[in-house]
């Protein structure tokens, strides 16, 4: 569904489909082959040409389709890559893939993505976040009436309830600063993590050259059967996603007919119904709040497949090949419609001083502190 080509922008941002797309993954698997290849020739490991030769296969050089048939024969899509490359440079065969393991290449490409992932939802996320404050500015003593418990409580200040949502828009992100710096890390370590194919520590110089080059992080000994790097990003892409379901539940709330104090910008055909003409939904809401959700229950599974056994446990990893990527999807889109319901945000004035003003002649809420 998140491919439809009549349902994928409702979901995802086509930034973030740019980033987990078949393509870009493949390629990601491609880069750490050849970002590999560069430190280990640099560390006299492997002749300097072969690096070089490793470093002009680009993946068009590449049979996706054998690439396929091998995925499906073998269980795991590196096999396939290795011996293509081994085939397309046959005098560095030896050197391709060099004391290198399957879930080196792609754990090392999931962080590779998971990092550029993080810096498209930072970047939507500010931009949600200064649309708010927008309205923020725009209205420094409107007031309304609060709510709690469903019931109306005492006059605020819509600037108070906006800024309460950014302020929590705000820790997200950092909540997300932090699940960085111990989640995106490169995995350098061969069959059992332990880098012992390597001498005299060169194993753990290549890995810190390796994340260098790429921008990542090391952890010791080895993360590949520890997930918790991988389980701190994608909960706090739920918690986000948990943030943003909220608000736009609010907003669509506060949308109704029956309350009516915000709305969407119209224009002609946005948000109609096909039996009632009449009708001006708000879909930036109601999407953001759905595509939320979502995001929310894929990351929550990540907890599930966190259960590695012993070394290596590929009944849980698998899963990850789906629920990582998902789950960024779905928060792009969530940010994405975040970003469209703040924009297109139209805030009734009149329709907020007027309950104000019939609660306050009607009962003494504007009068007592009780709540």
């Amino acid at each position: 569904m998140l491919d439809y080509g009549i349902y994928r922008d409702c979901f995802s941002s086509a930034d973030m489909r740019s980033i987990w797309c078949e393509h870009a993954t493949i390629s990601a698997w491609l880069k750490v082959e050849q970002v590999f290849a560069a430190r280990q020739a640099a560390a006299g490991l492997i002749p300097t040409e072969a690096a070089a030769a490793i470093e002009t296969v680009s993946i068009c050089d590449l049979n996706l389709a054998e690439l396929q048939a091998e995925m499906i024969l073998v269980g795991r899509p590196i096999v396939g890559l290795v011996k293509q490359l081994r085939e397309l440079l046959p005098d560095h065969a030896a050197h391709v893939h060099f004391r290198a393991t399957t879930q080196d290449v792609m754990d090392t490409a999931l962080a590779l993505q998971m990092k550029l992932g993080l810096e498209q939802i930072q970047g939507t996320l500010l931009k949600v976040m200064a649309a708010i404050h927008h309205h923020v500015s725009a209205h420094p003593d409107t007031m309304m009436m609060g709510r709690t418990n469903g019931q109306h409580a005492v006059p605020i200040r819509l600037a108070t309830k906006l800024e309460v949502w950014r302020s929590e828009l705000g820790r997200r992100s950092e909540a997300l600063q932090d699940a960085a710096k111990r989640g995106l890390n490169v995995q350098i370590g061969g069959p059992v993590g332990d880098l012992r194919n390597y001498e005299n520590g060169t194993g753990h110089q290549i890995k810190r050259d390796v994340a260098h080059s790429l921008g990542l992080n090391v952890v010791e000994p080895h993360w590949q059967n520890a997930r918790d790097g991988v389980a701190e990003i994608l909960t706090a892409l739920g918690a986000l996603c948990g943030t943003l379901c909220k608000i736009a539940h609010n907003v669509n709330q506060l949308s109704s007919s029956d309350i009516g104090e915000f709305a969407e910008r119209h224009e002609p055909g946005k948000g109609a119904s096909s039996a009632m003409a009449h009708k001006r939904n708000q879909r930036a809401s109601e999407f953001g709040e759905a595509v939320a959700r979502l995001g929310r229950q894929r990351a929550e599974q990540i907890g599930e497949l966190t259960h590695h056994e012993h070394e290596r446990s590929g009944g849980v990893w698998i899963g990850e090949w789906i629920v990582v990527p998902e789950t960024f999807l779905l928060t792009s889109g969530a940010l994405q419609w975040s970003e469209q319901m703040f924009k297109n945000l139209v805030v009734d004035t009149d329709a907020m001083e007027s309950l104000v003003s019939s609660q306050c002649a009607s009962t003494s809420i504007c009068s007592t502190d009780r709540m």
